[in-house]
């Protein structure tokens, strides 16, 4: 598949996203899991690294700006809970990363030191990218969407959120486990290192889908009760 070719796939990918979160705030039911399982299913399409997930947080925050504005609803309470289902599926990232990374390194000597410290600066930057995605489409919203988001923002700065804990959690054990693969500075050529990271984030997107899938069951679950 050429770059073309995925070029247009993911385009396609974070307009349906965002198309389902509009809807979703316009239904009005759950927005919070409904969103969640949105941007779930909008990041595991393809790979996941921190440009493409960017772009699909971007997606689904404007989607649900669009459905308030549509629907006329209370605007930083649905705002509110659309962010929290973005941050439950970026926590859920996170771990995924972790465990694709765990795997990858399997083979340390071709994954590279370069790529397991790209990985760990990129569960860093988690929170950040997703706080810093909400302050740029509230740039583009209406004053209403705008205050309320860019107060969310502020207030999840200050009191945290679940992704950058969650991101930390993995960024902590896998400097742990892999400290002394960091320490030597195993190195690779720049080829094996982008090969690398191409099947890490790959991986990384097929590990987030089988999650996925076990998030949607056990919330089906709980709802049948």
């Amino acid at each position: 598949m050429n770059e073309h070719t995925n070029q247009e796939n993911t385009e396609s990918t974070n307009q349906k996203a965002e198309e389902a979160a509009r809807a979703a705030v316009e239904n009005g039911e759950d927005i919070r899991g409904a969103v969640r399982n949105i941007t779930l299913k909008a990041l595991s399409e393809g790979q996941l690294d921190l440009h493409k997930m960017r772009e699909v947080v971007q997606a689904v925050l404007r989607g649900a700006s669009v459905g308030i504005i549509r629907q006329g609803a209370q605007t930083k309470q649905v705002l509110q809970e659309a962010m929290a289902g973005v941050d439950e599926a970026l926590a859920t990232s996170a771990e995924a990363s972790k465990l694709a990374v765990q795997e990858a390194t399997g083979n340390i000597k071709n994954f590279g030191t370069q790529n397991l410290k790209q990985a760990l600066d990129d569960l860093r930057a988690l929170e950040d990218m997703f706080l810093d995605t909400v302050i740029d489409i509230a740039r583009t919203s209406n004053t209403a969407v705008k205050d309320s988001l860019n107060n969310l923002a502020q207030h999840a700065r200050t009191s945290g959120t679940l992704v950058g804990k969650a991101a930390a959690k993995a960024a902590g054990a896998l400097s742990s486990q892999f400290g002394q693969n960091m320490r030597e500075g195993v190195s690779a050529s720049a080829e094996s290192l982008l090969k690398a990271g191409a099947q890490m984030s790959q991986a990384a997107a097929g590990f987030l889908d089988g999650l996925a899938e076990a998030l949607n069951k056990a919330s089906s679950n709980k709802q049948e009760k």
